[in-house]
């Protein structure tokens, strides 16, 4: 399995004096939970219609012939040469977990980052789904791993990992154990993941242009779905699905995208099964 990682270690800061520049980007990552919903008047067929509590609008949302909106479904790809393993920087440090109301986010004292293209993108944050966002083939995963980068407002970089049932694994065992926050009122949770056992092989890995898959749909995001799924046991599955519920975005038009791959043949792997519930 092939991985360009690289793994520093920081021990400058503690439990109970969480940086506040880290605070100010959990603050100002997304939306609150009451300006949208997965169901009902707020749902996502409605999502273009609403706004925040800014009275910023979620236009972007709307299905049109020209958007480049997230996930899709990932069932034709064009095998890319030019594309090398993700070149991630793993910072082992704090996060702090986080009940949104309409997911659960992780967000660091101080950050990893990944290099794309030449261009350095900075951790926000990491959250998940349920069920899987992206499909493969037409298949769902079971959750749905999204760690969120940024170079700027306009250029966001998201790698994508699909779960299906299977053996512990052991970066959400981290989380599990820690307590995830169960709702919104919840108090937060200081966490020390190993952000390298989050991800299979960032060496194989599909890429397209889409957007952020909550509002406002931002189309800004370089999506890298990772190839290879990883596993979480029928337990760890759970305790997330009792928390998130049904947290994911329909599948939109695809719009002539191109999708890009590492890839070297089709289909996918015949080994991945179905993972619907």
């Amino acid at each position: 399995m092939k991985k360009r990682f690289a793994l520093v270690l920081f021990l400058v800061c503690t439990w109970g004096e969480f940086p506040a520049h880290a605070q100010i980007v959990a603050a100002a990552a997304g939306v609150d939970a009451d300006d949208f919903a997965y169901t009902g008047d707020k749902g996502p067929g409605f999502w273009a219609e609403l706004h925040d509590k800014h009275g910023k609008d979620f236009l972007a949302c709307a299905p049109s012939p020209s958007a480049r909106q997230s996930p899709i479904d990932i069932n034709t790809v064009v095998e890319d040469p030019g594309l090398g393993p993700l070149e991630v920087r793993f910072v082992q440090a704090p996060f702090v977990l986080k009940n949104l109301g309409y997911t659960i986010q992780a967000t660091p004292a101080f950050g990893s980052s990944l290099t794309l293209d030449g261009r350095s993108y900075s951790l926000l944050q990491f959250h998940f789904h349920t069920l899987s966002e992206h499909t493969v083939a037409g298949r769902h995963g079971v959750m749905e791993l999204h760690l969120v980068f940024k170079h700027s407002d306009a250029d966001f970089a998201v790698i994508g990992v699909l779960y299906r049932v299977g053996r512990p694994n052991a970066f959400l065992k981290t989380l599990i154990e820690a307590g995830l926050p169960e709702k919104t009122t919840s108090p937060d949770v200081a966490v020390m993941p190993d952000l390298e056992k989050a991800l299979t092989d960032a060496s194989q890995y599909f890429t397209y242009p889409g957007s952020l898959t909550t509002p406002p749909c931002s189309p800004v995001v370089t999506w890298l779905v990772l190839k290879q799924w990883a596993e979480l046991s029928p337990e760890q599955f759970e305790a997330f699905r009792k928390i998130l519920g049904n947290d994911f975005r329909p599948l939109q038009n695809p719009n002539s995208r191109v999708v890009h791959a590492t890839v070297r043949r089709w289909p996918f792997d015949a080994v991945q099964p179905s993972t619907t519930p």
